[in-house]
């Protein structure tokens, strides 16, 4: 007869098996964006390297440099992911644990400076224009020590204190069983050193996300200031174009009150000469107008007229450059921020069931997607992107004759 504690035991490679079923469409979802966020940013490599449609400035820089970073994620830090959801409770491997540990800290810290740079670039072009200006050549080098350099330094010391934990688990049967996390080592884990270390980092996540944001409601305010300024300054035009430059119609003639001031101006439509038409005018400004070409009488407010021929289009949108940058910080922030809170509920993970470990692991990991969005981003707001994006294998081939003719 068989003891009641027998049921109350579950082998290590069980209890990783019934966590893995529950997280393999998550591994799944996780290689769908490992392969899409790989052939995206080489994409986004290739067409800006080998296209003559952009030339070397610091939006090409800022792209370039994004796209490494996010390709060198795509490739070691989603797979290590992968595998660790394969056996998340028996991992092992120390060697590729610590690993993950460094670029985990180093795509997050690298990912965060390299916005930080972009945002104060557009900060000082958008808002301070007449200032010194960033030039290509020192983005590249400020690049290589903010996003590359210090995040390397900085990942160093999480990767030291990054190892595996053994620790016990509540399983199916309510019994314990001894797992194996790939976490911060036990030694370290009450350490005074992995404190600072956290909270330095949570620090600076937040105080460079504030500044992302105080930045761009600069960018924002003076962008709208200056959309205003050339709309106000085209409306001008445009009016003056109907009743200075002779290019609408031959006869102008505006009613109004019999109170209003009556002027006289003309324009020849074909040679530009003056011609005498009566435009009746309230306190300086035109009213309501009849506008004569040769048989045709189109009359209406100067505001639809302009409106109804040839107005030039104000601009209504934000700089193109500007959307992309903060798009892309606004899911930084997003991301990070969530993957950050999560962090305080990492101890809690032994006690979840399958289904609520998969889903905490989705929002813990949700800033992969901080990775994978650059080529959507650019495709949708960049026109000539999409076309420089059908030529890369006519680019590719073009290179490669090149090549074999040397």
């Amino acid at each position: 007869m068989k003891n009641n504690t027998d049921y109350q035991t579950e082998s290590l490679d069980d209890l990783n098996d019934r966590y893995a079923r529950a997280l393999l469409p998550l591994t799944i979802a996780f290689g769908f964006l490992a392969v899409f966020g790989f052939f995206g940013n080489l994409i986004i490599l290739l067409v800006f390297s080998l296209s003559r449609d952009y030339k070397r400035n610091n939006f090409k820089v800022f792209v370039l440099t994004l796209a490494v970073i996010d390709l060198v994620i795509c490739l070691i830090l989603i797979p290590a992911e992968m595998v660790k959801q394969r056996k998340y409770f028996e991992f092992g491997d120390v060697v590729t644990c610590k690993v993950k540990c460094f670029f985990n800290v180093f795509g997050a810290s690298s990912s965060c400076l390299a916005l930080l740079v972009i945002s104060i670039d557009r900060f000082r072009k958008v808002v301070q224009p007449f200032k010194k200006q960033m030039t290509p050549a020192i983005a590249v080098k400020v690049l290589i020590v903010v996003a590359c350099v210090f995040p390397i330094l900085f990942a160093i010391p999480g990767t030291i204190m990054c190892g595996i934990k053994t620790t016990n688990m509540t399983n199916i049967h309510g019994g314990n069983t001894t797992i194996h996390l790939c976490e911060t080592e036990d030694k370290y884990d009450k350490s005074i050193w992995r404190t600072i270390y956290k909270f330095t980092f949570i620090i600076l996540l937040v105080g460079i996300s504030v500044t992302y944001i105080v930045l761009y409601i600069f960018v924002m305010r003076e962008a709208a200031k200056q959309m205003k300024a050339i709309s106000v300054q085209r409306t001008h035009s445009s009016l003056e174009t109907v009743f200075s430059t002779g290019n609408y119609f031959q006869n102008t003639i505006c009613n109004d009150t019999p109170e209003t001031n009556r002027k006289q101006i003309g324009i020849n439509e074909n040679t530009g000469s003056n011609m005498s038409v009566p435009i009746l005018m309230n306190n300086g400004s035109p009213s309501n107008c009849t506008l004569q070409n040769g048989g045709s009488n189109h009359t209406g407010s100067i505001e639809q007229i302009c409106n109804r021929y040839g107005r030039p289009k104000s601009t209504r949108h934000l700089p193109t450059k500007t959307i992309i940058w903060f798009i892309l910080t606004i899911v930084f922030i997003v991301t990070y921020v969530t993957h950050n809170l999560l962090t305080l509920k990492v101890g809690e993970i032994v006690n979840m069931s399958p289904s609520e470990f998969t889903l905490f692991s989705f929002f813990f990991r949700i800033y992969f997607l901080n990775h994978v969005i650059n080529p959507i981003v650019y495709a949708l707001f960049v026109k000539r992107f999409r076309s420089s994006c059908r030529n890369v294998a006519p680019m590719l081939l073009l290179k490669l004759r090149q090549c074999c003719v040397r």
